[in-house]
């Protein structure tokens, strides 16, 4: 995400090198977290989109996702954007067809969630690569 000359809320103040922390956010509409981050604000080389089903009511922990998505992107490779189109970048799911990745959400408070996640990636080139012990702790912003 880049700063417009036009005030744009909620993004106005925030300087380029901390809209990254923008792009946690939590739908309780629709019971969906999603998290993006990258090794750069303005320049990106590497990112990670993790996204799960979550009910912030459920109240038992750990929780674990029936649905989830994990990409893993080199910006390198055709531009900043994520989508379903990145042959040459990592992707796994977990759903009722595959169980690629594991995520546990240890907790959630005050918009902010937490919890760990492991399993493998697969490039459109059918590369293979493990993820062990990840972990996360956002503050999401709610839509």
């Amino acid at each position: 995400m880049q700063k417009f000359d036009n005030p744009y809320y909620p993004r106005a103040g925030y300087s380029n090198a901390e809209l990254d922390t923008m792009s946690n956010n939590f739908d309780p509409d629709k019971g969906y977290v999603e998290i993006i981050r990258q090794d750069d604000p303005v320049s990106p080389a590497l990112g990670l989109a993790l996204g799960f089903e979550f009910d912030e009511t459920n109240g038992e922990y750990p929780y674990t996702p029936a649905r989830a998505i994990m990409q893993l992107k080199d910006f390198g490779w055709g531009g900043v954007e994520f989508s379903r189109r990145d042959t040459l970048n990592y992707t796994g799911v977990s759903n009722d067809v595959s169980e690629d990745i594991q995520i546990e959400v240890d907790g959630f408070a005050r918009d902010t969630i937490w919890g760990r996640f492991s399993g493998v990636l697969v490039s459109g080139a059918g590369v293979m690569a493990t993820i062990e012990n990840g972990h996360f702790r956002v503050r999401v912003h709610r839509k």
